[in-house]
């Protein structure tokens, strides 16, 4: 079926004889189950090869600590996952600082080499963004560390410490030093922390928040900027996965019960109507998990940027 969607789609039209393509996916956290399974993108490779053209698979390092914060971890991590059909690159270098600035976008430095990518999205709830799906792959997803830090550098978690039971695992686990314990409280410094909330999902007991204010908007609107300089003259074509559909981010390290049944499998060139029309489809329950959040921002600014456009038929096959 998928091979189907692909040939219907045309979406190989994209790859000719001389054609290298970046399929950019994400592996999944350690711990984490939802995330597209290896089956499918290796459906996709081999059509690429078929088609004539070659390919590899890709991703960029994480400002949270877990292995995907280091390159040579990320691969591993890709390999145990069943990502060892295809060459797996990490895009911004074995420490995520190599990056190309395009329009005050710092785009891993591997995107500018590479005319064609597939971009593979599993679509799911976000605890910042409301929804994740393309655009978040491409904006987040092709950014360098300093990328990243730029669209989070508002987005701050604090700890409930009505809830907090001080297993102590959110001090190990932060990189940055930004938790401390202080007259047996658990507390984030503000200063220290980047804002890459990955603590968040190693808190078993849900005691660190997130302030929900602009941080939101100015990180969507944020990966809409950095979604359109990613694919910035190059040819794409998106598939986003409405299957498996949880709660958070693949980045989270536990797998969370689904928040919808499984819808099916989207494919488009247009990573902003994709993604639109992956969340009218569940609309309810993404608005349900964080009622507070707008999560069209981010649809409204990549229109705004010329990633693409929010009018879309869905065609059924």
């Amino acid at each position: 079926m998928l091979e189907k969607l692909i040939d219907v789609s045309g979406g190989l039209k994209i790859i000719d004889k001389s054609t290298v393509c970046a399929v950019k996916l994400h592996v999944g956290e350690r711990g984490n189950v939802n995330f597209v399974s290896p089956g499918y993108v290796k459906v996709v490779t081999d059509m690429i090869d078929r088609a004539g053209g070659s390919c590899f698979l890709t991703d960029t390092t994480t400002l949270y600590s877990g292995r995907r914060h280091r390159a040579d971890l990320h691969i591993g991590l890709a390999k145990e996952h069943g990502f060892d059909f295809a060459p797996f690159i990490v895009a911004d270098g074995l420490l995520g600082d190599e990056y190309v600035d395009i329009d005050g976008a710092k785009i891993a430095s591997l995107f500018t080499h590479v005319g064609s990518m597939v971009c593979i999205s599993h679509f799911k709830g976000h605890l910042n963004c409301g929804f994740g799906g393309a655009l978040k792959n491409l904006g987040m997803g092709c950014a360098s560390k300093g990328g990243k830090l730029q669209m989070h550098s508002k987005s701050k978690p604090y700890i409930d410490t009505k809830e907090c039971t001080h297993c102590r695992k959110c001090l190990e686990y932060c990189l940055y030093d930004a938790i401390t314990e202080k007259n047996g409280d658990m507390t984030i410094d503000q200063a220290k922390c980047i804002g890459c909330c990955g603590c968040m999902s190693v808190c078993a007991d849900k005691a660190i928040r997130f302030q929900w204010n602009a941080a939101s908007a100015d990180t969507q609107q944020g990966i809409a900027k950095y979604a359109s300089k990613a694919i910035l003259n190059k040819r794409v074509f998106y598939i986003n996965f409405l299957i498996n559909i949880a709660p958070n981010c693949d980045c989270f390290h536990t797998s969370e019960p689904m928040i919808s049944p499984d819808i099916g499998i989207l494919a488009s060139f247009d990573p902003v109507s994709l993604d639109k029309a992956c969340y009218d489809l569940i609309k309810e329950p993404i608005d349900d998990l964080h009622p507070e959040i707008d999560s069209q921002v981010q649809i409204r600014f990549a229109e705004k940027y010329k990633a693409g456009e929010s009018r879309y038929e869905i065609k059924r096959i």
